[in-house]
């Protein structure tokens, strides 16, 4: 007897809520196997409540609020410039057509947005995992030189630090200027003469603005489209090597700098509004006795951790002291913070953590294998890196490890990569990823990978043994966001380097 082959699909005549349920325990990929079947199975499984947790469950709700990849516009090489593929694989870009919209598949639904991000999520991060990306480079005379490249009679330049936003790039330079150009391009639209800061966290950009910290003291913003000079921030007495810019909250740190460690002799933290140049807080030391040792801020929240082995912590808006962490270990190295709460990294391997709120220490570990016993502020060999999940421990022994909040070892860069590492020093972290540098051996630069299960991983040699002698920090600026990261290389020879500025855009 034949089978009746149903008219109907049952499936489409249950409610949309039972749709969820019962699709949500499905995988991404199983979830485009079932859009496959018909046009209904494929509406039913066209639901932000079913993609945005996906997206959580990687990481990727940020491509909603801090890069938004649903309107991020690809990048488009040029006939003239370095472009195509810088690895193996897809093609770099998206492939737009894969997103349904009314004007390219009429008489199907639009992709939910969850989807669409989570499909140029996952594009974006095999670009980062599989070298793709294309290059833009700024030759040496987009930073000022003229003539030859390898037989240049300028004096040194060096690149002291870099920040970008958008299609935006400003670095500033040893010979007190500041450059801005586009990314797209390789255009240099601004040269801005300011005694700019050595440091290299002295110089950020947000909401097409860029703060500098400089020599003088003094902190000064400016439009990165029009160079034009917004205001003028005064109140410290050193040069300004340390800020923090959310777009409208300057926190700025100023004292002396060696090899980029923080050695504050002004330990007062200010807090200014960044749009009206305003100051608006200075948070003072307890004594001329106490230092300031290292300063984190996050969320409208500072933290300064003390040489009296405290962590104070104030609101950047009303500028009121809201929790005083007093650690019983070893005197502090550095203090981070995260979701609710703040960390404590202390002489002798030892990890704090505690809550903002209560002031209540909730976790206590040791840090095996990092030696900071004979810690010295001065060397930035012994360092703790925070990124919101994970923590970085750098020491003297040459070696990155990596750990949990838990406590947890993760994995080191030795195992991982298991090669002899003289002095490496992470120069930018950002979420599953990091740039670190080997300054002796020629100056090495790597982009290395963070994940739960793999621990560290290296994606990339970014930059290849420059010259015989040794590299000093002098020469290892990189700043990277969620699309694209820049570095510095440097040509020729002796005192007559040159730099060139290498972005890779991802997107």
């Amino acid at each position: 007897m034949a089978l009746s082959v149903p008219t109907k699909d049952p499936f489409s005549n249950l409610p949309n809520e039972l749709k969820v349920l019962v699709l949500q325990h499905l995988s991404a990929k199983d979830l485009c196997h079932v859009a496959l079947c018909n046009r209904s199975w494929r509406e039913a499984t066209n639901d932000d409540a079913l993609w945005r947790p996906l997206c959580r469950e990687k990481r990727w709700e940020k491509f909603d609020a801090v890069v938004d990849l649903c309107k991020e516009p690809p990048f488009i090489p040029s006939s003239t410039q370095h472009g195509g593929d810088g690895g193996v694989g897809d093609s770099v870009t998206f492939a737009f057509d894969s997103v349904v919209t009314g004007s390219n598949w009429p008489g199907l639904v639009n992709t939910c947005r969850w989807k669409e991000i989570y499909m140029k999520a996952r594009h974006l991060e095999g670009n980062w995992k599989n070298n793709r990306y294309h290059v833009v480079s700024f030759e040496f005379g987009s930073a000022g030189y003229s003539g030859s490249m390898y037989e240049s009679s300028e004096p040194e330049l060096t690149v002291c630090s870099l920040a970008g936003e958008g299609n935006s790039l400003v670095g500033g330079f040893s010979n007190d200027t500041l450059h801005i150009w586009d990314t797209t391009c390789g255009t240099r639209r601004h040269i801005i003469k300011v005694g700019i800061s050595k440091g290299k966290q002295a110089l950020k950009m947000k909401n097409g603005i860029i703060a500098a910290g400089c020599m003088d003291g003094e902190i000064r913003t400016y439009c990165a489209q029009t160079g034009e000079q917004l205001q003028v921030m005064s109140g410290h007495r050193l040069e300004v090597f340390r800020l923090f810019f959310d777009g409208d909250t300057i926190v700025s740190i100023a004292g002396e700098s060696n090899m980029d460690r923080e050695v504050c002799v002004d330990s007062d933290i200010r807090v200014w509004n960044a749009i009206e140049g305003s100051s608006r807080f200075v948070f003072e030391s307890t004594s001329d006795d106490v230092q300031l040792v290292y300063v984190d801020y996050l969320d409208k929240t500072v933290a300064g951790a003390y040489s009296d082995r405290k962590i104070r912590l104030w609101d950047a808006q009303s500028g009121v002291c809201k929790q005083t962490i007093v650690s019983d270990a070893n005197d502090m190295i550095s203090c981070h913070l995260g979701d609710g709460i703040v960390i404590s990294a202390n002489w002798g391997h030892v990890m704090e953590i505690w809550n903002v709120e209560s002031g209540e220490c909730i976790r206590h570990f040791d840090v095996p294998g990092v030696d900071f016993e004979d810690y010295d502020r001065d060397d930035k060999s012994c360092s703790i890196e925070f990124n919101g999940e994970f923590l970085l421990a750098t020491s003297d022994s040459s070696n990155v490890r990596l750990f949990r909040l838990d406590g947890k070892f993760i994995g080191d860069i030795k195992t991982a990569y298991p090669r002899e590492y003289y002095y490496l020093c992470i120069r930018c972290v950002l979420c599953n990823k990091f740039i670190a540098s080997d300054e002796v051996s020629g100056g090495l630069m790597y982009l290395w990978s963070i994940d739960n299960l793999d621990g560290l991983q290296m994606i990339k040699r970014l930059r290849e043994c420059m010259y015989d002698d040794q590299a000093p920090v002098d020469y290892s600026a990189a700043w990277m966001n969620e699309t694209k990261l820049a570095f510095v290389y440097y040509f020729g020879l002796y005192d007559n380097k040159v730099p060139k500025i290498v972005v890779h855009h991802y997107w």
